[in-house]
């Protein structure tokens, strides 16, 4: 019996992935964007403390799908459609799902969406939750959501990737699973620019708590449970990235607390920045919809250069007392 599972996307994620499913798999197959990067990468990934496991295999190669019980997509928001327009003619009926966080940028829709267009011989399955790509592959104890509208897509993607040390809950919910995975980083900026001028555990409370409903608003609004963003993909994965250094996003915002542009904010970083990806997509949503979000709206006048980091806490906290 084929047991092997193709990982596309060698970032951090998606080689602390490769690592920590190790033990599931004969052969995991680790896809990179070209050549030079499978070079670059070597046996083991810049950002991660553990090399890469003898059964893992990488490669530039997509022909590796046709030989893999599964395929999962770990490439960033702006790579995923392009990766479905690559494999939509070989994937057949081999089962596919994504970590992907974030909005489609081209079309500002959720990823299912796009997926939707694009691949129609499948169920959409998200796969997303509080987990740090730095911990992961040292295996300590995390939980995550497999998020599909389809029972037999969830029981699959969960018994496969759960192991000891990372354990996989279900959820019908595909929307709000995505909303919370893609709204979460945006509020860490908030949360890293509020440390970054130096407030305090009220402040991150209160940032939590406000963002919370501000994500919630949103989902709903799309048609989400408001209970899942109460879960590990909507109040967990904010606690998460919000509370934490290893959070790229929440580092994004403690470098523009500095008064500096965003484009330097990003080269200090030197990795992905989602939250910056998805803020002006999000913000479109929220229009479209109806909905107020004063924290989302205020950390993207700060990334356009519009207000300081201190004008925009100011501009929150002047705002009409409203009941909570």
């Amino acid at each position: 019996m084929n047991n092997s599972l193709s990982i596309i996307g060698a970032g951090a994620w998606g080689s602390a992935l490769a690592i920590a499913l190790s033990d599931n798999f004969d052969t995991i197959y680790l896809v990179t964007k070209d050549k030079e990067n499978t070079e670059d990468i070597g046996n083991q990934h810049s950002a991660l403390s553990k090399p890469f496991s003898p059964n893992i295999k990488i490669g530039s190669s997509y022909k590796v799908i046709e030989k893999s019980m599964a395929v999962l997509i770990a490439t960033p928001s702006s790579s995923f459609s392009d990766v479905l327009d690559t494999i939509k003619d070989d994937i057949g009926q081999i089962p596919l799902a994504w970590v992907t966080k974030g909005l489609d940028p081209e079309s500002g829709s959720l990823l299912h969406e796009t997926f939707n267009q694009k691949i129609t011989s499948h169920f959409p399955c998200v796969i997303s939750g509080p987990t740090f790509a730095a911990e992961i592959v040292e295996k300590k104890p995390a939980a995550i959501v497999v998020a599909s509208t389809d029972k037999n897509t969830r029981e699959f993607w969960s018994h496969i990737i759960q192991t000891k040390t990372l354990r996989a809950y279900k959820n019908s919910d595909i929307v709000g699973v995505q909303i919370g995975g893609s709204v979460k980083n945006v509020l860490a900026i908030a949360s890293g620019i509020a440390n970054g001028l130096g407030f305090g555990a009220n402040t991150q409370a209160a940032l939590i708590t406000r963002g919370l409903a501000e994500m919630t608003r949103l989902g709903v609004a799309l048609g989400a449970d408001k209970l899942t963003f109460q879960g590990l993909s909507g109040l967990g994965d904010l606690i998460l990235t919000c509370s934490d250094d290893l959070s790229r996003n929440r580092r994004f915002g403690k470098e523009l607390s500095k008064n500096i542009s965003s484009d330097i904010a990003l080269k200090n970083i030197t990795a992905t920045v989602e939250g910056f990806k998805a803020l002006e997509l999000v913000l479109k949503l929220a229009e479209k919809y109806q909905i107020e979000m004063p924290i989302c709206e205020q950390v993207f006048q700060v990334t356009q250069g519009k207000v300081s980091p201190k004008d925009a806490v100011t501009e929150l906290l002047l705002r009409k007392p409203s009941d909570e």
